[in-house]
């Protein structure tokens, strides 16, 4: 009996202490911009500024003007043996720039994503897909946008 507790306590000290400790823990700073324009599709740009989530202050002199355009396309690319597109790819690009206060480029960038989707012949049924894959690729792109802008303006 006593063995045993011994042993719980030795594993449960050597599992609870194993060494582990985070690389970064520093904090990363905010990105603050001044105002934002971004430009495309309204419902994919309203996301996009929702979820970047930047800090805005319009007085800081620091501040940068996030300028965005978002295109989105759909190109056929499997047709059955009727000469109908079973198959499209939905291709999003947001390309991106961060704006001094005088207008002069700090840095910009394109970031294009996209999927492949299956198309049937409900149409209100395609849509829906489209616009769930969109959502979608939008995430994946703010994600690269948050972390290239804390990298880069930082």
């Amino acid at each position: 009996m006593i063995n045993k507790f011994f042993l719980a306590i030795i594993i449960s000290v050597t599992l609870t202490h194993c060494g582990f400790s985070p690389i970064y823990t520093g904090n990363s700073k905010q990105v603050i911009i001044s105002k934002s324009e971004i430009v495309g599709d309204k419902d994919l740009a309203f996301n996009l500024e929702q979820k970047l989530n930047f800090t805005k202050d319009e007085k800081n002199l620091n501040a940068y003007i996030f300028k965005a355009q978002i295109y989105d396309t759909a190109e056929s690319s499997l047709v059955d043996s009727r000469g109908i597109s079973t198959e499209e790819v939905i291709k999003l690009t947001v390309s991106y720039q961060f704006q001094d206060k005088n207008g002069v480029i700090i840095y910009q960038d394109a970031i294009t994503k996209d999927k492949r989707v299956s198309v049937t012949d409900n149409l209100s049924n395609n849509v829906l897909v489209k616009n769930n894959e969109k959502k979608l690729l939008l995430d994946s792109i703010i994600q690269n946008i948050l972390f290239k802008s804390r990298v880069s303006l930082n």
